[in-house]
């Protein structure tokens, strides 16, 4: 937090741009673990059996509200996205409202390591994770040739957690964790295509 005392119109111009340096374009989402912790990693980057692994003791990275950045598009401004993250429930004809939904979505990770999927000429969208005690666990993993899939729970009609709609995946280069929103159950659905 921060608070500014503006005594001239000078001053409270230079407020605003200082406000508006540190404004962040994104979106609050609610990262929760889901399943057990991952098999710890040696130094080798080798999955490490003779650690032991705690599932149950609660760790910062187990549950993050966090922002993902949505960054706007150079030519226009305007931010393009082309999958939605998916509601907390299955749509009901018969019912003449919507349920009620949090502000923030609660997007859940798996922590089983999964392959990153992409096809040619299917778009994705790509957003970077604010830094958080979940970015600093998956980067200090070192492993950016593997993804734990996304779920928001409820959102399939016969299914508790849902269908996968996108996976947390480190950048190549270790420096950022990227949310990809893919199609909903893109894992049937890409070899389809």
């Amino acid at each position: 937090g921060r608070s500014y005392c503006v005594r001239t119109q000078r001053m409270l111009n230079q407020c605003l741009e200082s406000l508006v340096q540190k404004v962040q374009s994104g979106v609050v989402i609610n990262f929760e673990k889901s399943g057990p912790d991952p098999a710890p990693i040696g130094e080798d980057g080798l999955v490490d059996s003779s650690r032991p692994i705690n599932s149950f003791a609660s760790q910062p990275w187990h549950s993050c509200h966090k922002l993902i950045y949505v960054r706007p598009n150079p030519k226009t401004g305007v931010p393009v996205g082309h999958w939605p993250i998916p509601e907390s429930f299955w749509p009901d004809q018969n019912s003449p409202t919507l349920p009620p939904r949090t502000a923030h979505p609660i997007v859940r990770f798996s922590c089983v390591d999964c392959e990153p999927m992409v096809i040619d000429k299917l778009p994705f969208d790509k957003y970077e994770l604010e830094p958080s005690p979940l970015t600093q666990y998956i980067l200090e993993r070192k492993s950016p040739h593997t993804c734990w899939q996304v779920f928001v729970s409820s959102s399939g009609k016969y299914s508790e957690l849902g269908q996968p709609f996108g996976y947390l995946k480190a950048s190549t280069t270790l420096t950022c964790v990227n949310l990809f929103v893919m199609p909903y159950n893109y894992p049937v659905l890409l070899p389809l295509l």
